[in-house]
């Protein structure tokens, strides 16, 4: 199942997602999704430098389906951190 890693910037609090390139965006819809385990810990580890570069914190991959060509979550929490916006 392909996966998207996240976390949060250590400075703002802000959902981010990881690209391949080493670089964090705020929408999940352009973020990488791995397609498999070894692409998935490969992210995990430039999230891990990211984290010792004090970047980002709270790191972690989740599961996605891929729709019309981008990653969607498929648990409850991911949907409203990618949301955006509080619960109430």
């Amino acid at each position: 199942m392909p996966s998207v890693v996240t976390a949060n910037i250590l400075r703002t609090g802000a959902v981010v997602y990881l690209k391949d390139d080493g670089t964090w965006v705020e929408k999940l819809a352009d973020a990488t999704a791995a397609p498999d385990a070894d692409a998935r810990a490969r992210l995990e580890k430039l999230a891990l430098a990211a984290v010792e570069r004090s970047e980002v914190t709270a790191v972690y991959a989740f599961d996605v389906a891929i729709v019309d060509g981008h990653p969607t979550p498929l648990s409850v929490r991911e949907k409203i951190r990618a949301a955006g916006a509080p619960t109430v």
